[in-house]
């Protein structure tokens, strides 16, 4: 009787191996915690220069020469969408909105998406943006 008890006991202690999976799969990777970080499918490189060419230098930036680099927060998740893309650290002055906006309209293609111990996961990234007033 006891060795019965003990088993059913067991048994609803143990949860569902399924459940370790969702916790898995729901924990937000950092990029150096992960075997295979996400990237776009078009390769790093075209998706900056895509970005770049998307991004208009906001007027008022420009007038006050404001220059400086930018940082957009983001999440790839499973399937290789971006998700909660954000301001990390700005300039100002327009040029944190214009780098964010350039970006969500580029992050439209898809991307590949990080993997740990074989299983594909959410990572957390951060990208850089360079505003620079090029004189010509």
């Amino acid at each position: 009787m006891s060795l019965i008890l003990y088993q059913i006991i067991l048994l609803m202690l143990v949860p569902d191996p399924g459940h370790f999976q969702n916790l898995q799969e729901e924990k937000i990777y950092s990029v150096g915690e992960v075997n295979e970080k996400p990237q776009p499918v078009i390769g790093l490189t075209e998706f900056q220069s895509r970005w770049s060419k998307k991004v208009v230098y906001p007027e008022a930036a420009v007038k006050k020469k404001i220059q400086g680099m930018i940082f957009i927060q983001f999440i790839v998740n499973r399937d290789g969408v971006i998700e909660n893309a954000s301001l990390k650290a700005g300039i100002g002055y327009g040029c944190d909105e214009a780098a964010l906006k350039g970006f969500n309209e580029v992050c439209k293609e898809p991307w590949k998406p990080g993997f740990k111990n074989d299983q594909p996961v959410k990572v957390a990234m951060v990208l850089p943006f360079f505003f620079q007033i090029v004189e010509r």
